[in-house]
């Protein structure tokens, strides 16, 4: 008989289980709320139990409650234990009898015990079946204690004949009805834990992009129907990927997660802030406006602020970083036909164009940058297809010496599009330098560099053909393997190439930028330093790195004749040059009077359009063999 009660308990929690989980949990329900149920439920599973009891004598009588109020207390914790256990008593009281007592603090016993394990189980992160075996030993032992207390000897009667079953067959009922509602418990966490993945960002506890669609969705229709006005702002840390680079994406999260506190704090309940990837921090405010201008004012002021407010240095460890960020803003709706899509992409226009202009800094959006954008799109998709369908052509121009002779040549990409025609270098090398175009691009000149080199096979070519590197070509990982490919493929002698190199490069791994020139450099190649004199470049550096030539930015060059500043720089850098033993080329000669004034102050190699102006290769081979 107590083995069928047994199973009958057992039957009706599994029940539980399953009518639990397809009725509470496919609610969104508050947590309290979701223990009460439990309680609730569970309390009823206990007196269903008890109308089918093992009666003894009038009043006193067994039955399955203790395994149900346990598991009440072990899973549901205090409110769903208090629940069931009231229940239960009430219920208890009700039948009264000469056991009542016994029974009451029975309830409240196995109710009890499973808080205690509650808590337990929260600590250490589960049951396993032997600590599962061992509470419902624990519990049906008390129980068995308490049943002694029973008037007239009674209870030490029903503890002769009940003992070993209670003690070995209800504790492994105990642990079926445990690891079940286990089992269960921990497909329901991983359920939240994923639908809270999909709402929230998992480093710093923001919403995510899906969850601002939503409400971005929400304020966009509201807006529509009343005729005002939102805002979205996308915030973008500045060189964020830099401080990852150098320092580590462990400092970098912790960077994240410090901006999102103070960003969240200073917009409080003004509106939402939601994280996208990287160093990005979208917010939508709730308030709604009648006009663009009074928006304006009020976003002015809040941008204002937070920026303000970044700037104060972030502390971390031995680390104080001042954070800047560029800000795009766009309006809401745009027109009727306005998604959330087209809101936020408007922001991300709006920040890249912030970007552009230097970063530190708010752009609001405006329809051209749209224009703009889808251009650049435009262009990057085709240059892809220029470069691998060799729409691109080489153009030479000569560097001259004091006497008039040509002693190499600086080379240029021009791309001849095949609907529009000559398409500026100046539109789609700052394209390309965004993306890994620019890799790609650096590859096909130097290829088409060496080649023109190697089947100069009548030594009409002069001296070295000058190619320019960008810091992101130079920085990629298999740089040297590419330039060494080349070469090889090519057959061309390396001591007939310079590669141009900019200032902006020291920026990035010094060792890693001196070690690849040091290779380079003992292949043959000559670096020439580009632009010089306009970045920040210290004599240290020259002094220590394989820099073979300098060359004078043309703003100095063009400036010299009239301007003091400009001459006395230009003098300096030929003083520099000499001591160092080092190349001079002076780019941007436009003028008879700019060349002189050069020619007057040392030997000095010239390239500008006074002496000759990029062009093809047939072009410029005729020019100088003439």
């Amino acid at each position: 008989m107590l083995l069928i009660d047994l199973i009958y308990n057992i039957s009706l929690l599994v029940f539980l289980i399953v009518f639990y989980q397809v009725v509470v949990s496919r609610n969104k329900r508050e947590h309290v709320l979701r223990k009460v149920i439990l309680g609730l439920l569970l309390g009823l599973v206990a007196l269903v139990g008890m109308l089918a009891p093992l009666v003894y004598s009038e009043g006193i009588f067994f039955d399955g409650r203790s395994i149900v109020l346990f598991v009440a207390g072990l899973f549901g914790g205090p409110v769903s234990a208090g629940v069931a256990a009231l229940m239960v008593g009430a219920y208890r009281v009700w039948q009264g009898g000469v056991g009542m007592s016994v029974g009451v603090a029975t309830i409240v016993m196995a109710a009890g015990v499973g808080v205690v394990f509650y808590y337990f189980r929260r600590r250490h992160g589960g049951l396993t079946a032997i600590q599962a075996f061992g509470a419902g030993l624990v519990v049906h032992l008390l129980m068995l204690l308490l049943f002694l207390l029973l008037p007239n000897g009674i209870g030490f009667a029903i503890v002769r004949e009940i003992w070993l079953t209670v003690l070995l067959a209800y504790p492994a009922g105990t642990v079926a009805v445990c690891l079940l509602f286990q089992d269960y418990e921990d497909q329901e966490a991983s359920r939240d834990n994923l639908r809270w993945l999909a709402y929230y960002d998992a480093l710093t506890a923001l919403p995510n992009r899906h969850q601002l669609t939503e409400q971005v969705a929400k304020a966009l229709s509201l807006c529509i129907s009343t005729g005002e006005k939102g805002v979205v702002l996308l915030i973008h840390l500045d060189r964020f990927s830099r401080l990852n680079d150098a320092r580590g994406y462990d400092v970098g999260d912790r960077l994240l997660q410090e901006v999102a506190r103070r960003l969240q704090g200073t917009l409080g309940e003004k509106g939402m802030l939601a994280r996208m990837s990287g160093g990005d921090f979208f917010v939508l405010l709730h308030d709604h406006f009648p006009s663009d201008s009074t928006l304006e004012q009020v976003v002015s002021g809040w941008v204002t602020e937070i920026t303000t407010m970044l700037k104060t240095p972030v502390e971390l460890d031995d680390l104080k970083i001042p954070v800047f960020v560029s800000v795009g803003v766009t309006f809401f709706p745009h027109d009727r036909l306005d998604t959330p899509v087209q809101v936020l992409k408007r922001a991300d226009v709006a920040m890249h164009r912030a970007k552009w202009k230097g970063g530190n800094q708010s752009i609001f959006y405006e329809q051209s940058m749209s224009v703009v954008a889808e251009q650049q799109f435009q262009i990057e998709r085709e240059l892809r297809v220029a470069i691998a369908e060799n729409q691109l052509q080489l153009y030479f121009q000569s560097q001259i010496d004091t006497n008039n002779n040509v002693v190499g040549a600086e080379t240029f990409v021009r791309w001849l599009h095949p609907e529009r025609g000559l398409i500026s270098p100046g539109v789609f090398i700052p394209i390309a330098e965004e993306t890994d175009l620019i890799v790609e691009l650096g590859e096909w000149v130097l290829q088409k560099v060496c080649q023109t080199l190697a089947n100069d096979t009548l030594g009409l070519i002069p001296g070295r053909m000058a190619v320019n590197i960008s810091p992101r070509h130079f920085m990629h990982p298999g740089f040297l393997d590419s330039v060494q490919h080349i070469v090889q493929t090519t057959g061309v002698n390396p001591e007939r190439l310079t590669f141009e190199v900019t200032e902006t490069l020291w920026i990035h791994d010094l060792f890693d930028v001196v070690e690849k020139m040091r290779i380079l450099t003992k292949t043959g190649i000559h670096f020439s330093l580009d632009d010089f004199g306009t970045g920040y470049s210290s004599l240290t550096y020259i002094k220590h790195l394989p820099i073979h030539e300098l060359k004078i930015d043309k703003t100095f060059v063009q400036d010299a004749p009239k301007s003091k500043d400009s001459a006395a720089l230009v003098e300096s850098i030929l003083a520099v040059a000499r001591h160092m033993n080092l190349q001079v080329v002076a780019e941007g000669v436009e003028t008879r009077e700019q060349a002189d004034f050069l020619s007057a102050r040392g030997y000095v190699v010239y390239q500008g359009y006074f002496f000759c102006r990029p062009e093809p290769f047939d072009q410029w081979i005729k020019r100088i063999t003439e």
